[in-house]
C-alpha cells in the first residue's frame, strides 16, 4: 500500500511520487510513470496527479461496489470478484498484490536497464562533442577554400579585363598614329600643290615665250612629283559580349561533398 506521508515514488524510491496509478494502487514519479505506461501490461492504466492525491483511499470497482482483488493479465486491468466471474471468466487472473509485485519488479528492471544502457553510452557524448568540433572546423576550412577560389577566379577575370583594355589601347594608339601621319602627309602634299599653283599664277606676267615654257615645265615637274595620298579605311572597333549561364559559372568551382 502506498504511504501518503512520504509521497515518494514506490518504484525508484528516490523521486517525488505525485502520480497515483489507480489500477496498481501505487505512487509514481514522472519518469517511472512514463516507463509504466510504456509497458504492454500497464499501458492502459490511469493516473491521478497532483499534491492532494490520497492513495490511502482504497480504490474499488464502481460497477459492483467491490474491492479489486484480482488482476486480469489479458486486459491489464484490476477486477473485483464479480467482474472476474462476469467479464473475465476465461481470462488469466492473478491476485492483485502478486501482479503489483510482478509489475513493480518489471518496471524496476526496465528503468535500471534503460539507465544502464544510457550510462554505457556516456563516453559517446565526448565523441559526439569532438566530432562536432571537427565538423565545424571542416566547415570553416571549406568556406575558406571556397572564398580563396572565388578570389582567384576574380583575379583571373580582372587580369583578363585589363589585358583586353591594354590590347585595345595599343591598337588605338597605332591607328591614331597612322591616321595622323596620313593627315600630315596630305597637308604637306596640299601645301606643295598650292605653292605650285601660286608659281603658275605668277607665270601669267611672263612675256618671254622661252622663259614661260621653261617655268611651266618646272611647275609640271614639281606637280608630278607630288604623290596622291590614299585615304585609309577608317578603323572600327566593337566588342561582342558573351552570354554566360549561371550553370557555366558553377563549373568554374569545385563541388561540395557531404559525408
Amino acid at each position: 500500500m502506498a504511504q501518503a506521508a512520504s509521497k515518494t515514488c514506490e518504484i525508484c524510491v528516490s523521486s517525488p511520487g505525485h502520480n497515483y496509478c489507480e489500477q496498481c494502487d501505487q505512487l509514481f514519479c514522472d519518469g517511472c510513470k512514463i516507463s509504466h505506461l510504456r509497458t504492454k501490461m500497464s499501458k492502459n492504466h490511469t493516473f491521478l496527479s497532483g499534491p492532494n492525491i490520497n492513495p490511502e483511499v482504497k480504490l474499488y470497482c464502481k460497477e459492483h461496489d467491490e474491492n479489486f482483488i484480482y488482476y486480469c493479465m489479458e486486459c491489464s486491468l484490476p477486477v473485483c470478484k464479480i467482474c472476474a466471474i462476469k467479464n473475465h471468466k476465461k481470462h488469466d487472473l492473478s491476485e492483485i498484490k502478486e501482479s503489483l509485485e510482478s509489475i513493480k519488479a518489471e518496471v524496476k528492471i526496465d528503468v535500471e536497464t534503460k539507465i544502464k544502457k544510457l550510462q554505457s553510452n556516456i563516453h559517446d557524448i565526448a565523441e559526439i562533442d569532438q566530432g562536432t568540433h571537427t565538423h565545424q572546423a571542416d566547415v570553416q576550412k571549406v568556406i575558406q577554400a571556397i572564398r580563396e577560389e572565388g578570389r582567384h577566379l576574380k583575379e583571373m577575370i580582372d587580369k583578363k579585363v585589363e589585358g583586353l583594355i591594354i590590347t585595345l589601347k595599343e591598337k588605338d594608339t597605332r591607328n591614331v598614329k597612322t591616321l595622323q601621319s596620313v593627315g600630315n602627309e596630305l597637308k604637306t602634299a596640299l601645301d606643295k600643290a598650292k605653292e605650285q599653283q601660286k608659281f603658275y599664277q605668277d607665270t601669267q606676267g611672263i612675256k618671254d615665250t622661252t622663259k614661260l615654257l621653261q617655268k611651266l615645265k618646272q611647275i609640271k615637274s614639281q606637280i608630278d612629283q607630288i604623290e596622291e595620298i590614299q585615304i585609309p579605311i577608317m578603323p572600327s572597333v566593337k566588342y561582342a559580349k558573351k552570354t554566360v549561364a549561371e550553370g557555366e559559372i558553377g563549373k568554374l568551382f569545385g563541388e561540395l561533398t557531404f559525408g
